[in-house]
């Protein structure tokens, strides 16, 4: 991996960033970017996936830098809650705007394909 391959380059350019390439890592930010703090068990079930997925994955970004992490109890019960950090607004920010530039360049691609198919078709 390369500096320009990640989504902090340090000149605050957007890019790929390999950490937010698999799915439930990708949607566990999405979901925390439109909030303060989300439990354990909301990101659980809002990403459709198990316990072990969201400890897994949010361990990950959370030794990224890319989560806050905030432990605590509700009466006797253990609660987890999660938000996005400033460093991974940064790193969503970014990879989002390379996902969207690489779905242009496809899909300008695709439109010169169809474009040169129905130019050569006549």
């Amino acid at each position: 991996m390369t500096d320009g391959d990640t989504a902090d380059t340090g000149d605050g350019a957007p890019g790929r960033d390999p950490l937010l390439e698999t799915g439930p890592r990708l949607a566990l930010c999405a979901l925390l970017q439109g909030a303060e703090w989300v439990d354990f068990a909301t990101a659980r079930d809002m990403l459709d996936v198990s316990d072990s997925a969201i400890s897994k994955h949010s361990r990950t970004l959370e030794d990224a830098g890319y989560l806050d992490v905030r432990k605590g109890s509700i009466g006797r019960r253990p609660r987890t809650w999660f938000r996005l950090s400033p460093r991974g607004r940064v790193a969503l920010t970014g990879h989002l705007a390379w996902l969207t530039s690489l779905s242009r360049a496809v899909g300008d691609r695709d439109t010169d394909a169809a474009a040169a198919d129905a130019g050569g078709g006549a």
